[in-house]
């Protein structure tokens, strides 16, 4: 069977009977050389080959004000109602609040893009996207902080961005150890992804880079949940969004940027077997594993445990009401649905660990699924 997933399709091939064995292919994306980190039978299609551009997409161009730069033409128009730092101009006078002035787009800026000095925070408005203070020299204008706009999806589209600007992480001035996803022109954007955010970007996957302090689980001062290339990913993937399951409205979900490719390739395999939603209940906790004084994979935010799915009909089938325990070969309807999402899952090699009921009692209500480093375990 065969899912589209933005602009990159997912070949999906059923789990080979109830042995838990993978092959060594890995899944890859169009053109590269090497594939995802774990085992699978799967690989995207190599004939779409589609890249998410990062930047809103309003749709309709006809009567929008546009300008040019290189040869290239953007669109121009606001995308909020009150003029404030990202707003677009073309004179300092255009960016009539306290401070304000604006970054040229003869100075690489499309359409030019409000701004104003900073040291270390800089002023939020409602309505408008959150600002971070960045470096100029890494922008190539003035020496000194510059307030810029964070990536907003929920409010711009894509990866949170105006046309011709993309979402990329950028350390804070002063504080290269503090970064946030911010949007800047797609010239400056490219060398700030790491290879695994191009990855979700090749994916279509929406998603905002973030920082993240460092901490301990409560009782060991000795661990630390450190996470590497932390990201927020938002939903939906392709047909299929991410709800917490206690909760009636989505959210982004936090997570290490790898996890998050392995939720967006879950996804897939969700959504071609007729789920719209894909219910968790948990990804980053910084605790150990209940009973030992080793960190989760939770505490590395590289596992999601998922307790359910949303059906095209508006059917809600969770792991605690429908996975039949003790049976490998179900026979309810939405115990086979549960059973074959999470052969597939294993057969594509997302994850290194699958824990079902099966595994134990505290298991009853979800799927653990993480990436534990040489983990080959599906239970």
């Amino acid at each position: 069977m065969r899912v589209r997933l933005g602009l990159v399709c997912l070949w999906l091939v059923p789990a080979c009977g109830d042995d838990g064995e993978r092959s060594e292919t890995a899944w890859e994306l169009p053109g590269s050389s090497t594939g995802f980190d774990a085992p699978g039978t799967t690989a995207l299609d190599p004939d779409t080959g589609g890249m998410g551009t990062g930047t809103g997409d309003t749709g309709d161009d006809e009567g929008l004000d546009e300008s040019s730069s290189g040869g290239e033409s953007f669109d121009c128009t606001p995308a909020w109602t009150s003029t404030f730092v990202g707003s677009p101009c073309a004179a300092d006078s255009d960016c009539s609040y306290d401070g304000g002035f604006c970054l040229l787009e003869d100075d690489g800026f499309p359409c030019g893009t409000c701004s104003q000095s900073c040291e270390d925070l800089c002023p939020d408005l409602e309505g408008a996207p959150t600002t971070f203070c960045v470096d100029g020299d890494s922008l190539m204008v003035d020496s000194g902080g510059h307030c810029l706009s964070q990536c907003d999806p929920p409010l711009l589209g894509g990866n949170g961005c105006r046309d011709g600007y993309v979402c990329s992480p950028m350390s804070r001035y002063m504080q290269p150890k503090v970064t946030a996803g911010v949007c800047v022109p797609e010239p400056f954007g490219g060398e700030g992804a790491t290879a695994c955010q191009q990855m979700l970007l090749d994916l279509g996957a929406v998603f905002v880079p973030v920082d993240h302090e460092p901490e301990s689980p409560d009782g060991h001062p000795d661990l630390l949940c450190e996470i590497e290339d932390p990201v927020l990913l938002y939903s939906p993937i392709g047909d299929v969004s991410i709800r917490y399951i206690a909760s009636a409205e989505e959210a982004p979900v936090f997570m290490g940027c790898n996890a998050a490719v392995s939720v967006v390739g879950s996804a897939a395999v969700a959504g071609s077997l007729g789920a719209t939603e894909l219910l968790h209940i948990g990804t980053y906790n910084c605790r150990t594993i209940s009973g030992t004084s080793t960190l989760s994979q939770h505490g590395y935010a590289n596992a999601i445990d998922i307790g359910g799915f949303t059906l095209e009909d508006g059917t809600e089938i969770t792991v605690f009401d429908d996975w039949e325990d003790g049976n490998p070969s179900p026979q309810t309807e939405y115990g086979q649905w549960l059973r074959e999402f999470t052969d597939q899952v294993w057969a594509m090699g997302l994850w290194n660990i699958i824990l079902t009921p099966e595994y134990n009692a505290a298991h009853d209500d979800h799927f653990h699924i993480d990436l534990t480093p040489g983990g080959n375990t599906y239970d």
